[in-house]
């Protein structure tokens, strides 16, 4: 009789243990998540959209990241088209969410940057406006994120930031699209020399680009080779700007040295004007160089500052930044 009553005790022990599992993927039936309740992340690589914007330094524009150029992989994890999306959006049927990679669990905290976005603080956690350093957005007319960080953030900021679409089906969250952004901002790489013009009136001094390679990759995107295509037409994406005493661009100047080069003559001070008295210098964008060179009569020993930028007419925050101190043999 004890032997039946111990052999009993254990049974009803093992059901009862078997039983208490918090872990949703060893119930019998899987949780089902209430309104107020963050749901777990399921795993899947594949549903995962790693991205890195990178703001320069001084420049800030906010990056677009376009749904439709993920149309496939939401297809094949929601099952629908982006449009389909933005509607399941709208009915419920789909949710919008910020998902925290370290709990492994989506973040279901109300938007904090409109009714569709969310800042982040230093710790790349969701914030108010007073204490962000970045911030993600649903764009839905456009159908796409906004990542954007504050006009004056300084270089040296690096966090993560996660959200998902999810289909909305009552239970979970575990078909979804996640993405994974890498938002840093970077100090803009400076191509800073000190040359000496030699004399005689218009020659010139050349900032050769090869010289400065892994700035013009890392900061235009872009080749020796590509630079020195784009800058062999007025009409290609790359533009010369100089830079103001206050460092803003001068975008809206015409170029006037020769016909149909890229180039400015330029004052004592880095004003922009037509070739005549007043001029020191002209400065060129061509290939293979940055060619600096003197007005006529320019007197042995003067000096001079060019400060301009080589930028993507397309996406401004490419650039490359050119500040060579001038003197006239």
């Amino acid at each position: 009789m004890k032997k039946i009553f111990l052999y009993t005790m254990l049974a009803c022990m093992a059901v009862s243990f078997g039983s208490c599992s918090d872990d949703p993927m060893d119930a019998t039936e899987k949780h089902v998540y209430g309104e107020n309740e963050n749901p777990y992340l399921r795993t899947d690589a594949s549903a995962t959209i790693a991205y890195t914007a990178e703001f320069r330094k001084g420049h800030v524009e906010a990056k677009t990241i376009r749904l439709s150029d993920y149309a496939e992989t939401i297809q094949t994890k929601l099952g629908m088209t982006v449009d389909e999306l933005m509607s399941a959006l709208e009915s419920g049927n789909a949710v919008f969410y910020n998902i925290n990679p370290s709990l492994g669990q989506w973040n279901k905290t109300a938007p904090t940057k409109g009714s569709t976005g969310w800042y982040y603080d230093n710790n790349g956690l969701i914030c108010d406006q007073s204490s962000e350093v970045a911030s993600v957005e649903l764009d839905k007319a456009n159908k796409a994120l906004v990542i954007d960080v504050p006009e004056n953030s300084a270089a040296g900021l690096s966090i993560s930031a996660n959200v998902g679409f999810a289909i909305n089906n009552g239970k979970d969250y575990d078909d979804y699209v996640r993405f994974s952004f890498t938002i840093m901002v970077t100090d803009p790489s400076l191509i800073m020399a000190n040359v000496t013009i030699p004399e005689g009136d218009y020659n010139t001094y050349s900032v050769k680009y090869a010289d400065y390679e892994h700035a013009i990759t890392t900061c235009l995107g872009m080749t020796v080779k590509e630079l020195n295509d784009a800058v062999s037409n007025t009409e290609n994406d790359i533009a010369l700007y100089m830079v103001n005493a206050d460092d803003s661009w001068n975008t809206t100047a015409s170029y006037n040295t020769d016909a149909g080069v890229i180039g400015f003559w330029c004052t004592k001070d880095g004003t922009i004007q037509n070739w005549g008295s007043g001029c020191l210098y002209f400065v060129q964008a061509v290939d293979g160089s940055l060619n600096i060179g003197r007005y006529e009569r320019i007197a042995s020993g003067t000096t001079g500052k060019v400060h301009c930028v080589l930028a993507s007419k397309k996406d401004p925050s490419k650039y490359v930044e050119f500040i060579v101190n001038i003197t006239f043999a």
